[in-house]
Order: structure tokens, then sequence, then C-alpha cells
């Protein structure tokens, strides 16, 4: 029997472990549909990244699931939700990410190592501390998102609303996707979100700071600064996409070690910066945070070894085209000696994730600091042998991650 024969983006068993479908996917049906939520979905490196490279071809606006737009406008308008850079095309897209570009330069991000350090060092002494140790809540969370709101200029006294918000948001992703309506609890917190950006937005309109916010407000060297629902949509981009990626990407680089004994014993001997950084985009290949992505064809288009017809959906997987044999040899195994050029984890072209260069500055500095203070990590009495996932197919990582020192 066909692993295809039952395959659902939202079945348990995929959300726990969706490779062997992956490869399944790539080998017997590059090109799959799915009936459910009425979506093409390609498997193979060569049509992932195809598709990646021709925003022309396959727009990220008015993307479409199961027939219909699963959003209700009026929720989407009254929470500020309006045009990003993940669901926008030119000349849009070009003028959102022309203004924040500036703020993710690699010298401001250079910038921000010995504040990730010192943040780093802080959060393994405190996690060190205890007997048992939950991974997530203790590192992997608290260092992402407190980067994210120092830049964005939040008030330690907001940051755990801020990662509130966030799990909100990302919680409601995958039932909204088959409902078609977000809950009640990330409505709420979308307003509370709207509500307090608004306000901050206005303040730094008045009376700019050095802050990320202040920048996006007040514009300048030719671009148009944003409107407070522009920033509230750029903030939720940032939670999610920048925070919830650093946190998912550090879960899945200690996971994959604690199950790859020698590839651990060899980092602990060697934690250096450079090895740290190889471990980082191993993870990014090997156990991708981010799934994929949708898009929408503007035409047919020959793909796969089949027709995508006009205005239907597409699902590309990276975490797929990067296990995919024709791209990188051995693809299931985990090798941070291996050459990961090209790998798709955060995306390609004119959508290539704005944060990449902040979650490879983060998470080998948090794997540098953890390595030289930490004894070997394993897997602690409470900890469920079967890892949970959460309840999103999109963005992967472990929901905890509770260790003993020994």
């Amino acid at each position: 029997m066909s692993l295809l024969d039952h395959f659902d983006f939202f079945n348990p068993e995929v959300i726990n472990d969706p490779y062997p479908y992956f490869a399944e996917l790539r080998e017997k049906a590059p090109l799959f549909w799915t009936k459910s939520l009425q979506v093409h979905v390609l498997s193979r490196y060569e049509d992932v990244a195809y598709v990646l490279k021709n925003p022309a071809l396959f727009s990220s606006v008015d993307i479409r699931v199961a027939g219909k737009l699963r959003e209700e406008r009026s929720s989407i308008d009254e929470l500020g939700s309006v045009s990003s850079l993940v669901n926008s095309d030119p000349p849009i897209h070009t003028r959102l990410r022309s203004l924040v570009s500036r703020a993710f330069i690699p010298k401001r991000i250079a910038e921000l190592e010995p504040r990730v350090r010192e943040l780093s060092q802080q959060l393994v002494a405190e996690m060190l501390a205890q007997d048992e140790l939950e991974f997530m809540d203790g590192l992997a969370s608290p260092l992402p998102v407190t980067i994210i709101s120092e830049m964005l200029g939040i008030e330690v006294s907001r940051r755990r609303d801020f990662k509130r918000w966030s799990d909100s948001l990302i919680s409601s992703s995958s039932e909204s996707i088959r409902t078609g309506k977000m809950s009640e609890e990330a409505v709420r917190n979308g307003r509370e979100m709207l509500a307090y950006m608004t306000e901050i937005a206005e303040k730094r309109r008045r009376e700019p700071q050095g802050d990320l916010i202040s920048l996006l407000v007040q514009g300048g060297e030719g671009a148009e600064a944003l409107s407070p629902k522009e920033v509230n949509s750029f903030a939720v981009l940032l939670l999610i996409a920048g925070n919830e990626t650093t946190t998912n990407l550090l879960g899945n680089a200690l996971l994959a070690l604690i199950r790859h004994p020698e590839q651990y014993e060899e980092l602990r001997r060697d934690p250096s910066r450079a090895a740290c950084a190889a471990v980082t985009e191993e993870t990014l290949r090997y156990d991708s945070p981010v799934l994929g992505l949708m898009r929408r064809a503007t035409q047919e288009v020959e793909l796969g070894g089949g027709r995508i017809p006009a205005e239907s959906t597409v699902m590309v997987l990276m975490a797929s085209a990067n296990r995919d044999p024709r791209k990188f040899p051995n693809p299931e195994r985990f090798d941070p000696h291996r050459d990961t050029t090209g790998l798709l984890s955060f995306g390609h072209g004119i959508h290539f994730c704005l944060g990449a260069p902040l979650s490879r500055l983060e998470a080998p500095v948090a794997l540098q600091e953890l390595m030289a203070h930490a004894p070997r990590l394993g897997f602690a009495s409470r900890q469920p042998e079967r890892i949970d996932y959460g309840g999103s197919f999109f963005l992967r990582g472990p929901r905890s991650l509770w260790l003993r020192k020994s």
C-alpha cells in the first residue's frame, strides 16, 4: 500500500514525520493533487526552485485553498494584516522590502552578535541550573523573541505578550486553513497586537528612536513610510517568520544532535563558530523549520510531469526539495560536513527570507554557548518518546524538549 493512499497534510503521522511521505511524493507523484485542499503539490528540488524563482508565474497574492479564499476579509482588515512581504508581488513587495531591508543588512546584523552572545550565555546558565531542563522555553524560544523585540523597540514588560500573540497566531494557522476562519482567541490576540502596534507606531512617528519601528514609520532614503497597519503586519511577519523559525531551527538542531551521537560528540570536541554554523546549515537542510509555501499560478504551466491550470494554488515543499537525492546525495543522513549550497529553507529569489542572516547568526552562537557550557544532554524521563510538533504542517519544530545532564 502506498503512503500516498491516505496522505493528508494534517494527519498526525505526517506531522510527526513527513519525510517518508515526501520521498514517495518525489518518486511517485512529483505533481500531487490534494482533493481536500484543492492544491497542487510540488516536491522535487528542480520544480520547487523553479516556482520560487518565477514570481511572475507563481504569485503570492490571492492564494486560494479548497476553492475559495480561506480568510474572512473583514477580520483580516480589522486585524491590520494588510499586504506584507510574504503575501505581495511587485511593486508593493518592492516598496516594502526596500524599506525594511535596511534593518537587515549584513553590517547591522553583525553588530548584534555581542548582544546575542550575552543573552545566550545568560539563558544557558539559567537553564543549566536546573536538574531537568526544558530547552525550548529555556533557550530556543526566549533568545529570538527577545532579540526581535529589542530590534523593534518593544518594552520589556510587553515581551511576554509578544510571545503569546505569536503562539496564538501560529496555533490557529492550521485550523484556519481547514475551516477558513480564525479562532476567537487568535482574533482577540490579533486585536490586542494591532492596538499595541498602532500606539507604538504613532509614538515613534512623533518621537523616533533608534529602533526598527522608528525606521519603518519614518521612511527616508526615497522609501515611503509604512502605515500603522503595515507596521503591525510586518511585526506579525517578524514574530512568526523570524521568531518561530529560529526557535524551531534550534530545537531541530539539538534534536538531530541527540539522535546522532557521533555528530554530537564531534561538535562537543570542536564547538567552534564554524562547526556550529555547519550544524545550523545541515539542520536547515535535514529538518527545515519551514516545510512549504503556497503560490498561485498566474497562467497554465507544465511542471512536475503534469499540467497546473491557471489560477490554481501550488504548494512547494522546500523541506522535500532539501532531501531530494538528485540535489543532495544520501539526503537522509545528517552530515554537517556536506555541501549545502542551494538549500531552499529560506526560499529563493525576491521572497528570500529577509531574516535569514539573523537566524544564521542566532543559531550558531546559541549552539556554541550551549556546547561550551553544557555537558552531554539527553532526554529526560519526562520527555515523551514521540516528539510533539504541534498542529501546524507548515512550521516544524518540537513544542518541548525535556533534557537531563549526563
